[in-house]
């Protein structure tokens, strides 16, 4: 991004709208409806993008502080070297998109959306995902730090390469899929919790010795 950031946003936004070099703060685009569009080189702050439909929304160099994302929908958008911090994205939709070189950190994102997204570079700090879905996602190129993954979705997922540190994992679906990832607790308890999540997704009763005498 440059120095000096243009503080004036256009007064339409179309499909194809380019957004270049702007430090907006309160900006309201909730419920904006556009097709390709580019928002490079920005920074919102507290900016309101709820409910927005973007279809192909190329992002690039961006950073989105304190926004309001929920709800939105950002089918096949293009990600690139963003920064979302202390956000919401509750019901957030981003089928199909790809996100390369991206941080989301101190982010709500429950029962958002990422189906057959693909992820490079990308980590997830600090974030609440319950519930969320990731179904046929390339995870190769994600990290997962310290999130609350109750719940989420990882069915036919592709994880080799992926990492998850310190998560939670109550209720999580479709670990089986996880084949190749790196899973590291500084807690046994998550370890074990972890370990008998994975267990039960694959269908292994784990018991007590002293309930099997009568077998």
């Amino acid at each position: 991004m440059r120095a000096q950031l243009d503080l004036v946003l256009p007064e339409e936004i179309e499909d194809e709208t380019r957004l270049l070099d702007l430090g907006l703060e309160d900006v309201d685009l909730s419920d904006l409806t556009a097709e390709h569009l580019e928002i490079s080189g920005c920074r919102l702050t507290k900016g309101k993008l709820a409910g927005s439909d973007l279809e192909k929304l190329i992002l690039v160099d961006t950073e989105l502080l304190h926004c309001d994302v929920a709800n939105a929908r950002w089918r096949d958008a293009a990600v690139t070297r963003v920064a979302i911090v202390s956000s919401r994205m509750t019901g957030f939709a981003g089928s199909g998109m790809s996100l390369q070189h991206t941080t989301v950190r101190d982010t709500l994102l429950d029962y958002a959306s990422f189906r057959f997204a693909k992820f490079q570079k990308v980590e997830f700090s600090d974030c609440r995902l319950q519930g969320a879905d990731f179904v046929a996602a390339d995870l190769s190129g994600a990290v997962f730090r310290n999130c609350d993954l109750s719940g989420v979705e990882f069915s036919q997922v592709k994880a080799a390469g992926s990492v998850f540190i310190n998560c939670t994992w109550d209720g999580t679906k479709g670990l089986s899929a996880l084949t190749g990832a790196t899973v590291a607790a500084s807690s046994p308890i998550d370890t074990l919790t972890f370990a008998t999540a994975v267990t039960q997704a694959a269908g292994i009763t784990l018991a007590h010795p002293d309930d099997l005498d009568a077998v």
